[in-house]
């Protein structure tokens, strides 16, 4: 599962949408850049792809220290 997430700086999710190829309607969440949000598409980690979306932003995190942005367990 792929999500586009917005995310700010300390990886917090704030918004998420389930990406999917095939869907006519691509409704995403749009970052607020003025107050230092990012957007991202990442993929969900196998552990975690029988959560719903609500649940998943709960859970996760988007670790911003790698070299490209990925999801991870919240600690």
């Amino acid at each position: 599962m792929k999500l586009h997430v917005v995310f700010n700086n300390e990886g917090e999710i704030l918004g998420a949408a389930e990406v999917k190829s095939g869907a006519r309607i691509r409704a995403r969440p749009i970052p607020d850049k003025h107050a230092g949000q990012l957007a991202t598409d990442v993929y969900v980690p196998a552990e975690h792809q029988h959560y719903d979306l609500a649940a998943l932003c709960q859970r996760l995190k988007v670790d911003v220290g790698g070299a490209f942005p990925m999801l991870k367990a919240k600690d």
